[in-house]
């Protein structure tokens, strides 16, 4: 029989890989050559894992040989009128330990559970069979592909406990598919929609289409029906047809990262066209490099009708329509206003303390996030940007305390709302007039960052990522109900670090994807023939329970720098081996972890 001892060591050691694993994330960001035993490190990436899968098959054995055994003695225990109850407490550093006489007992959960970020940080109660169940990773667990396919029902485990919340009063966070309505109030809880929306993304199926050309990670990505821009650490930036899967031009003329592009729409290179002196059917595009420029092109004929010196790294774009103005972010803080037409500057200003990691601009709203934590809303007028909100003393929903401030890599607006994702678990919803935050599930497992995301008018799209296995993964959720719908996952992807979204001619979502690779996602319309390759949506109960909120710093910081290599900068280098032990190119993202 398997002893706590025993179940406590090998958490240790699961731990240990995880933290070397994020420790090669970070070195694998550096924005300079690595040190001969830094490549040594990276080139261990596939033992790692698969050193790590073992002892998680072991923990899991030993899991269930203590399960068994707890059974037993508290079988035992009831009959001969032994009351005494086990719980579950957390203790403040974040560990879990259990107490039934002072003797301490290790769960899986500790492994598969936050142990340090996005849980409450008050204790907490937890009894072993209602926390045995517990989420699992992503991607490579068997039960959680089960769990995640596209069951009409919800696991009878999870209906017993919905039932019960729901005699309770609480709102069920269930399958929109199959919740039922509960019979108490639920006081400052959206609704979930009365559609069958849930039941048509459980049937969904996606062709996946890769693009090859670039050879170097690809940062940033921007589409418009069939037409995408995309811009990589090789310096190119790349003209696509989506319909076709094929290159129509190749633009050189950076000699950095491009860090982001912006293809403008059709309607808005037209009013372009006459200040360009090019042809009106043309289409318009700006990009942004760590070389310190800005550069806006003619696609149809593959030059660059403005190039300008911003004196700055370029680490984010943002496009104002109306008035024809680049926003742009660079590594310092400015945030700065750029005539597009002409190329000159109208406007700038020190908006942050640290780099400019987003931008999204509505009409003439422009948000702005930062690798401080720190996220800013700006009102346009009269050329210059006018800051309405700072996010530094925002809170919890359901705590009067200040959030933590991590590294913020990934922003999409939708109403009022601010999504962002930082090196947390979570995605993030503020509401800026509240200067309140609630927070949806995105991962499963002790490492979490939402590195891209992406908005429709009903739809809000987040990138995750499987530490252990090195697989990436999209969530969908409703809007503005905010209900969980779906995941998409071919268990052949690596870490997603840019997104866009757009539509096919049938009107059907397209999402395109960027990182190590360049992937296009086509939504199939429910009337079409699903080709036998196609990916269907799976359904991981898991994120679809409400997600935990913590005032607790995230367990990045027990991250050691000296290993990390100075993981502040941004850019990366090639992974030499893959989690197959393949030499391939690194997927590193465009922000760095804290």
């Amino acid at each position: 029989m398997a002893s706590s001892t025993d179940t406590r060591t090998l958490s240790v050691e699961v731990r240990k890989l995880r933290k070397k694993l994020r420790q090669i994330d970070n070195l694998n960001r550096l924005d300079r050559p690595l040190l001969p035993e830094e490549e040594e490190k990276v080139a261990r990436t596939g033992s790692i894992r698969s050193l790590l899968r073992e002892k998680l098959k072991e923990f899991a054995s030993l899991e269930q040989s203590e399960l068994s055994s707890s059974q037993l003695d508290r079988t035992g225990s009831e009959e001969g009128g032994d009351t005494t109850q086990e719980s579950w407490h957390l203790v403040e550093n974040g560990q879990r330990e259990q107490t039934v006489d002072d003797e301490p007992l290790a769960n899986s959960d500790e492994m598969k559970r936050p142990y340090n970020e996005e849980v409450e940080e008050q204790q907490i109660v937890f009894t072993p069979e209602g926390d045995a169940g517990g989420e699992k990773s992503q991607a490579g667990n068997d039960d959680a592909a089960k769990d995640g396919t596209t069951p009409p029902k919800v696991p009878r485990r999870e209906e017993e406990e919905s039932k019960k919340r729901a005699g309770q009063g609480e709102a069920s966070t269930s399958n929109p598919e199959t919740a039922q309505p509960s019979k108490g109030k639920s006081k400052g809880k959206k609704k979930a929609p009365e559609s069958n929306e849930g039941d048509s993304w459980a049937r969904t199926k996606f062709t996946v289409q890769d693009l090859e050309g670039h050879n170097d990670i690809i940062y940033a990505v921007s589409c418009d029906g069939s037409r995408l821009l995309t811009g990589s650490r090789d310096t190119m930036v790349k003209y696509w047809d989506l319909d076709k899967g094929t290159e129509l031009r190749s633009l050189g003329g950076h000699s950095g990262t491009v860090t982001s592009v912006i293809l403008l729409s059709t309607e808005e290179s037209t009013q372009l066209a006459s200040q360009f002196d090019v042809p009106a059917n043309d289409r318009i595009a700006v990009t942004g490099s760590k070389d310190c420029h800005i550069k806006v092109w003619s696609l149809e004929t593959g030059q660059a009708v403005h190039s300008v010196y911003t004196y700055n790294p370029v680490e984010c774009l943002g496009y104002i329509s109306d008035r024809a103005l680049i926003v742009s972010g660079s590594d310092g803080g400015k945030v700065e206003l750029w005539d597009m037409k002409t190329g000159s500057s109208v406007f700038s200003t020190l908006g942050h303390d640290d780099a400019v990691t987003c931008i999204q601009v509505s009409g003439t709203s422009v948000y702005t996030a930062s690798s401080d934590g720190i996220i800013k809303l700006w009102q346009l007028r009269d050329n210059s940007l006018h800051p309405t909100f700072v996010s530094e003393n925002i809170s919890s929903t359901s705590s009067s305390h200040l959030l933590a401030r991590r590294h913020v890599r990934s922003l999409a607006v939708h109403g009022e709302t601010i999504y962002y994702g930082d090196d947390g678990l979570n995605v993030k919803a503020l509401d800026w007039k509240k200067a309140l935050v609630h927070k949806l599930k995105n991962h499963l497992g002790d490492f979490g960052s939402t590195d891209a995301m992406c908005s429709t008018k009903d739809l809000l799209i987040c990138a995750g990522y499987d530490l252990d296995n090195g697989c990436g993964f999209l969530n969908f959720w409703s809007l503005p109900e905010e209900v969980y719908l779906a995941t998409l996952n071919d268990q052949d992807i690596s870490r997603i670090v840019t997104m866009d979204h757009t539509q096919t001619k049938e009107g059907a979502l397209r999402v395109v994807t960027g990182g190590q690779e360049l992937r296009v996602w086509d939504r199939i319309p429910k009337k079409r023939y699903s080709p036998q390759d196609a990916v269907p949506t799976e359904f991981n109960f898991s994120f679809s329970v409400k997600a935990q909120d913590s005032d607790a710093d995230s367990d990045t910081t027990d991250m050691s720098d000296s290993e990390g290599g100075g993981a502040d900068e941004r850019g990366g280098r090639r992974w030499s081996q893959g989690s197959g032990g393949s030499t391939k190119a690194s997927w590193s993202s465009w922000c760095t972890l804290v």
